[in-house]
């Protein structure tokens, strides 16, 4: 497990032992540190530890200034210069109802825009029965044995003799495609992101691991149907890669619905993470508003 270090202690004095980071009796090691928020305006720090952990994780400075009633932050890492110390430190200590809520809010919203996809390649299929979010570890089994009907389904209506998702090393030109189109989901609701103050790394869903974006991997998922639906739509072209980065970036522009509008899909990703903050901020989970697919926009 990561750790994603929030320091507070106005008297810590940080330095390096044997590979360790330690402040006071306070020991960690080095190799499991994710990132460090740092909100002690006068805890000092020795040159070795902060050039040591610069070079693997973010390192965030933060001060209050009661002048203009805001948070001052300083980031050792440059892309990560407008972390918002406020909304790092309310993802790292939601409560397990409001974590609840908001996986169940990404995981739910996912099952149901795969739904809507379905239905407009098979439209006897029967509505998606109304589910219930109080139990994050039954979420998560009933999201694992909706994939498995919903590829079936999908590798059916495109043609493809397949058994499985490959995530990893994918062989089949139709996953080539898809791993291909999530890759351009994923860089931009990262960047959006740290846009938005929020550190990527930090997750409520999936596991916390060094180099991983975890919560990019959560915010993700709802996106997804957009992907599936380009290549499907594109299915004479996936088997070349220059075509389908075309595809995948005319996506990115096209007009999706969303709140009641029309907005193109990489503003509608800004609006979700922005919504995604407002609900940390505010600590109140009905301010998040995931992307739901129109059954309009499922269209092939």
């Amino acid at each position: 497990m990561i750790h994603h270090l929030i320091l507070m202690d106005e008297s810590a004095d940080l330095h390096l032992r044997d590979g360790m980071l330690v402040s006071g009796e306070k020991m960690i090691a080095l190799q499991v540190l994710g990132s460090i928020q740092c909100l002690a305006s006068h805890a000092r720090w020795s040159q070795a530890a902060l050039c040591t952990i610069a070079q693997q994780c973010p390192v965030i400075m933060a001060r209050w200034d009661p002048k203009v009633d805001k948070w001052l932050t300083t980031a050792l890492l440059p892309r990560c210069r407008y972390v918002n110390p406020d909304a790092t430190f309310r993802l790292c200590t939601l409560k397990p109802k409001q974590s609840t809520q908001l996986a169940s809010d990404l995981l739910l919203t996912k099952v149901q825009n795969q739904h809507t996809l379905i239905r407009s390649l098979e439209p006897s299929l029967s509505p998606l029965p109304r589910l219930a979010s109080n139990s994050f570890n039954r979420i998560l089994r009933l999201e694992a044995k909706w994939a498995r009907f919903f590829w079936a389904k999908y590798f059916r209506a495109a043609s493809q003799d397949l058994f499985a998702r490959e995530k990893r090393q994918a062989q089949a030109p139709l996953n080539i495609a898809l791993n291909y189109g999530y890759g351009f989901l994923y860089h931009a609701i990262e960047w959006q992101c740290i846009a938005s103050g929020l550190e990527p790394g930090i997750g409520i869903i999936h596991r916390n691991r060094r180099n991983r974006p975890s919560l990019v991997c959560d915010l993700v998922e709802p996106f997804r149907c957009c992907v599936e639906l380009s290549v499907m739509r594109h299915l004479d072209e996936m088997h070349d890669i220059k075509h389908m980065a075309g595809r995948f970036a005319e996506m990115m522009e096209d007009f999706w619905s969303y709140a009641g509008k029309r907005f193109r899909l990489r503003t509608i990703i800004r609006l979700v993470v922005e919504s995604f903050a407002r609900a940390l901020l505010t600590q109140n989970t009905s301010a998040f508003r995931p992307f739901y697919l129109h059954a309009r926009d499922a269209c092939l």
